[in-house]
């Protein structure tokens, strides 16, 4: 049975790209409004167990970090794989501060340094619907 990764994102009411401040904002609002002390019904507590979780795993750099990795992994999952490599077999291009891969399609594969996170990063080719996985070492 394959478990489906929570959004906790989406739990916050957040965009992914959401800075540490709008996170928090969001946590301390939602869980104002579902706190236990305030229980309303039993959903409430389960929300505000949801948001207590998602906020630990975000307001945290390293395990937001981390939780981005799963979570780019689990939408990825579905992706057609081009092939499978790993960090050296990039090409990188100190101008851009990008890493690139070529695609069959004539395409390319293209991320940051700060984007390979271990232990494996995927990334779409930036004209056609296929990817590559990228093996990062820790």
């Amino acid at each position: 049975m394959e478990s489906e990764v929570i959004d906790y994102y989406e739990i916050l009411q957040c965009d992914r790209n959401a800075t540490l401040e709008e996170l928090k904002r969001n946590y301390q609002r939602l869980a104002l409004t579902c706190h236990p002390d305030k229980k309303i019904s039993s959903e409430d507590n389960e929300n505000f167990l949801n948001i207590q979780k998602a906020w630990t795993v975000l307001r945290d750099p390293q395990s937001r970090k981390e939780y981005d990795a799963l979570l780019s992994c689990e939408e990825h999952r579905e992706l057609l794989l081009y092939d499978s490599i790993s960090v050296p077999d990039l090409n990188y291009n100190s101008c851009s501060s990008f890493y690139t891969y070529q695609c069959r399609c004539g395409g390319l594969y293209s991320v940051t340094s700060s984007e390979l996170v271990p232990p494996k990063t995927y990334v779409e080719c930036n004209e056609c619907s296929l990817s590559i996985q990228i093996d990062v070492p820790s």
